[in-house]
C-alpha cells in the first residue's frame, strides 16, 4: 500500500518527467529536496499533481508533509519537496523505503552507512516511464567511500534511467565530521549561490561600464 501511495505521490505515474533527488547530510541532520520537472505539454498530468498530497514519512503511527512549492515555467513544469529529517527520522523516509526493497541508514563505530537493496523500483509502474532519476548525496562529513556513479564538487552522483534501474544500488559510508578549510568554504558557498553570484556579477559590470563612458563622455565635453 505504502508503495503504492509513494508512486503516485512522486508522479512516477506521469509519462515523460524528470526526478532529482539531493539529500545533504549535515551534521545530525538529513535535508531531503525532491524536483519533478515536466513538460507543460501535459497539462492533465501537471493538474493531477497539484492535487496530492506530498507525504515524506507515512506509516501507521507517523504522517509528515513535505513543504511543497511548485513553478510554470514557459517550457517545463517544476514541483519541488523539502523536508529535514533527524537521524531517527531519515530511516523512514518514504520516497527511498519506497523505491529500493530495502534501506537502512546505520552508525557503525562512529560511522554512518547509507544502503539499499540492488534495484531501483521507480522508475516503470503501470506501462508510464519517467525518463530519469538524478540521486545526488552531499554531506559535511568524510566520504569514506562510495558506489556513485560521479563525483562532482564533493556532490555524489547517480544516474538512473529504464536501462539501469534494476542494477542500481546505493551505498555510501560516512565518517565523522569534516571541518572545512577556508577556501574551501569559499567555493561551496559559490557553487550553491552561482546563479544569484552571476546575476549579481553581471549587473556590477553594466553598472561599471555606463559609469565609465559617462566618465569618458563628461570628459570629452569638459575639452569641447
Amino acid at each position: 500500500m505504502i508503495k503504492k501511495i509513494i508512486l503516485i505521490l512522486f508522479v512516477v505515474l506521469l509519462t515523460g518527467c524528470q526526478i532529482k533527488y539531493e539529500l545533504n547530510f549535515n551534521g545530525d541532520n538529513l535535508i531531503e529536496k525532491i524536483n519533478v520537472k515536466i513538460s507543460n505539454e501535459n497539462e492533465k498530468q501537471i493538474s493531477d499533481l497539484k492535487k496530492y498530497t506530498a507525504f515524506s514519512i507515512f506509516d501507521n503511527s507517523t504522517q509528515k508533509l513535505y513543504k511543497t512549492k511548485y513553478n510554470d515555467g514557459n517550457s517545463y513544469f517544476t514541483a519541488a519537496y523539502e523536508y529535514t529529517y533527524n537521524f531517527d527520522e531519515f530511516r523512514h523516509a518514504l520516497y527511498i523505503n519506497s523505491c529500493f526493497d530495502a534501506f537502512s541508514f546505520v552508525t557503525n563505530n562512529n560511522d554512518y552507512i547509507l544502503s539499499t537493496s540492488k534495484g531501483f523500483k521507480c522508475m516503470f509502474v503501470d506501462y508510464n516511464e519517467v525518463d530519469s532519476v538524478e540521486i545526488i548525496i552531499t554531506s559535511n562529513h568524510e566520504i569514506i567511500e562510495s558506489n556513485a556513479d560521479e563525483l562532482k564538487n564533493n556532490k555524489l552522483i547517480w544516474n538512473i534511467n529504464d536501462e539501469n534501474a534494476k542494477d542500481k544500488q546505493i551505498y555510501v559510508k560516512f565518517g565523522e565530521l569534516r571541518e572545512l578549510n577556508f577556501f574551501e568554504k569559499i567555493f561551496n558557498f559559490i557553487i550553491d549561490n552561482l546563479l544569484t553570484i552571476s546575476i549579481f556579477g553581471g549587473l556590477f559590470v553594466i553598472i561599471a561600464i555606463v559609469i565609465v563612458i559617462i566618465v569618458v563622455i563628461g570628459k570629452k565635453n569638459n575639452e569641447i
